[in-house]
């Protein structure tokens, strides 16, 4: 009888060991450019940890932990004063935390999933679920994976063009936005945060509200009145139920009578 092959690793999977390698040397530069600074060791090497764990583990939550810790290695490090000339290690930095952000995520779509579930779809044998008040013998939900046959040279030279190209931009943006305009007295590099978050989400509203009314400009006539329909529905529902409480009472009252 022929056994059958054992499943691959990940490291011999194509597309796996792909992003896997440009997680792990992207981690590595990021460890490699804050042992430069003057941050305690363990501060320094934790980011790091956060990130194998993540890439490991198929961890969610890790690039959001390790940016968070990165962010504070980094606030310890920082310059005090306003004048803030351009660092090549900023530029480093900020492309290795994109190619692994972007690694990352792309990993989580081939292993685990990124997209929601649908309970009706079920695949592999059968096995026993227990709930909450319930026990079922039914296989497991299926998960929607990115083939990593997909994952071609080209998807991984634009990745990481784009992470120093896109780290360069965002170089030029920080350094060229003003750091003391309407300053009511924060430091510098908070002052800068500060007003890109609202610049950027003032303009992604912008945009946004722009693009929710061409669509709505280009709605047929049934589109329109089935929105139009559920806001009704959203503006009167209590009084819409209320309404049919009493319909429903005086329909069981008449038979009642009858």
């Amino acid at each position: 009888m022929n056994q059958p092959d054992p499943k691959p690793s990940a490291w011999q999977t194509p597309g796996l060991s792909h992003y896997l390698i440009v997680g792990m040397v992207s981690l590595s530069v990021i460890g490699l450019v804050l042992a430069r600074r003057e941050v305690t060791a363990a501060a320094a090497i934790f980011p790091v940890l956060v990130g194998i764990l993540g890439i490991t583990l198929r961890w969610r939550l890790a690039p959001v932990v390790m940016l968070v810790t990165l962010a504070v290695c980094l606030k310890l490090d920082y310059p005090t004063s306003s004048q803030v000339s351009f660092r090549v290690t900023d530029f480093i930095l900020c492309g290795a935390t994109l190619a692994y952000l972007i690694a990352q995520y792309r990993l989580q779509s081939m292993m685990n999933h990124i997209f929601p579930v649908d309970s009706r779809r079920r695949e592999g044998p059968p096995r026993w679920h227990v709930g909450i008040l319930s026990l079922r013998y039914q296989p497991e939900i299926a998960k929607e994976r990115r083939s990593p046959k997909l994952v071609s040279r080209e998807e991984i030279g634009l990745l990481i063009l784009g992470s120093g190209l896109w780290a360069t931009l965002a170089q030029a943006c920080w350094h060229l936005f003003p750091s003391n305009w309407g300053n009511p007295g924060f430091p510098t590099p908070e002052w800068r945060a500060i007003l890109m978050t609202w610049i950027v989400g003032a303009a992604l509203y912008i945009v946004f509200g722009l693009l929710h009314y061409w669509a709505q400009r280009h709605m047929t006539a049934q589109e329109a009145m089935l929105v139009l329909q559920d806001e009704l529905w959203k503006e009167t529902r209590g009084e819409q139920r209320r309404i049919n409480r009493w319909l429903a009472w005086a329909r069981l009252r008449q038979r009642k009578e009858v």
